[in-house]
């Protein structure tokens, strides 16, 4: 392991983090918001100081930097990260709680956009909620660049999966191909806030809600957690937000080919055909719970994408129609694999029903010779071997989940959304309202840094062997 280039690598990161608090910490002070502003302040000295030693006096690595060294820089960040980005949570609140600032750190990097900050009289003081939209912004950077990168390189969750022409393997270090990666990933998420933001903007909302809401299309999280709890918007600007979400959803691998030169390729990619129906179908299955048919729609791309921003109807709402197994299912299925939606994503599926439909094929013809192809490439024996070994993972680990919430107490139906939401980085499913539950925020915490690190990609690191080498 390349520990100089891991360690340099933590060293930008954490500058990056540190230089955008000043954001947040400018407009603690303009709006005269004390507390915040000293705790801003502290946060980005004390963590632009510590990233700025430490790349200071780091050596320049002496050999190349592995896809393995990458895997541990996205491990190392989003258990270390919160940590710093959770101070300005805890202390410019009324009531400090580490715990509560630490999972409303984690939720938003994860672009989960849960919250269990209790805030008096409801309204977030305006720092601490562009510090929300900032971290939604860098988890979706960052989620969506170790997946087209570091994933891909490895391979998990199926080889292919996270694959595109996006990333190719650098004859030198590893990291050589991540600006590129950074260009694109931030190129693409910009036009899109754009697109969204003037949509929004041009059907009469506000900037401040326009800019939050867009910024929630992008990273499909929720920078304003009141949001789950507000009336759907009007027709016009719950169509911008089904259209963005549609995108975002669709992921890196279909935003990208949106071109005149490539709309063909758009049009055929099988993650967008089984998002399609998944719409329908899961559509459908909400309007029979007692949902209208826009409102079924709209709702379903919003669990989809994993977001949970109101979409033709009000999150409230659908919690008390909709029957818990429907609820749970879209959460579970998620957006694309080059997507910020969590669960276990759209290309595991298509793999799994084309494997599927090879093998009743082939029942008639037992010795025939049949070929997965998954976006024009023949995908290996390895690579259904490899989905099936998420899937295992996945369902494991949110069983274990819910095992260990439920002895927090809460009943069966609390246990089940908390464990799928956090797993699924789907914030609006999570059911834990306010601070104080400490042991079951802990938990909460674990199981949303695992879902936005894929669960498997965490398995190497316990390996003691891994850090050795």
């Amino acid at each position: 392991m390349n520990h100089a280039a891991i360690i340099r690598i933590l060293s930008a990161l954490g500058l990056a983090l540190g230089l955008s608090m000043l954001l947040p910490l400018g407009i603690a002070a303009l709006n005269g918001e004390v507390n915040q502003t000293i705790a801003f302040g502290f946060s980005a000295f004390v963590t632009l100081l510590i990233a700025g030693l430490t790349s200071l006096l780091t050596t320049k690595p002496q050999r190349d930097a592995r896809p393995t060294d990458g895997l541990a820089v996205a491990i190392i960040w989003c258990f270390g990260a919160p940590i710093p980005a959770a101070i300005p949570f805890v202390f410019g609140t009324a009531e400090p709680n580490f715990i509560a600032g630490l999972h409303e750190a984690v939720s938003c990097l994860t672009t989960t956009g849960h919250s269990v900050i209790a805030i008096a009289e409801g309204e977030w003081p305006r720092s601490l909620l562009v510090w929300r939209g900032v971290l939604h912004v860098l988890g979706a950077v960052f989620s969506l660049t170790v997946a087209a990168s570091v994933f891909a390189a490895l391979g998990f969750g199926g080889p292919g999966v996270h694959r595109s022409f996006l990333f190719t393997l650098p004859d030198g270090s590893f990291f050589d191909a991540m600006p590129r990666v950074l260009r694109t990933v931030g190129v693409i998420l910009a036009c899109l806030f754009l697109a969204v933001f003037a949509g929004l903007t041009l059907n009469g909302v506000s900037a401040p809600n326009a800019l939050s809401q867009a910024i929630s299309v992008v990273s499909t999280g929720l920078v304003d957690p009141g949001a789950v709890n507000q009336p759907s918007p009007d027709f016009p600007r719950s169509f911008v937000l089904f259209a963005g979400l549609f995108l975002a959803s669709s992921g890196l691998a279909v935003m990208m080919d949106l071109t005149p030169a490539r709309i063909r390729t758009v049009i055929l990619d099988p993650e967008l055909y089984l998002m399609l129906s998944f719409l329908a179908l899961i559509g459908v299955l909400a309007w029979t719970g007692g949902l209208g048919v826009f409102s079924a729609l709209g709702w379903t791309m919003s669990a989809l994408s994993t977001s949970g921003l109101p979409v033709w109807t009000d999150i409230t709402t659908v919690k008390s129609t909709v029957p818990l197994p429907v609820l749970i299912i879209p959460a579970l299925i998620g957006g694309s694999a080059l997507s910020t939606a969590g669960g276990i994503k759209l290309a595991r599926i298509v793999i799994l029903i084309r494997r599927a439909g090879q093998e009743f094929a082939r029942l008639g013809y037992r010795h025939s010779i049949v070929a997965l192809r998954f976006r024009d490439r023949h995908q290996k024996q390895r690579a259904v071997i490899g989905v099936w070994v998420y899937l295992i993972a996945y369902l494991a680990a949110a069983s274990a989940i819910f095992v260990a919430l439920s002895f927090q107490g809460g009943g069966f139906n609390a246990a089940m959304l908390d464990s799928i939401g956090a797993i699924s980085n789907s914030g609006w499913l999570v059911d834990t309202e306010a601070e104080g539950f400490d042991s079951r925020n802990m938990v909460l915490i674990f199981a949303m840094i695992i879902g936005r690190l894929e669960i498997i990609a965490l398995l190497p690191a316990l390996r003691p062997q891994f850090w050795s080498k």
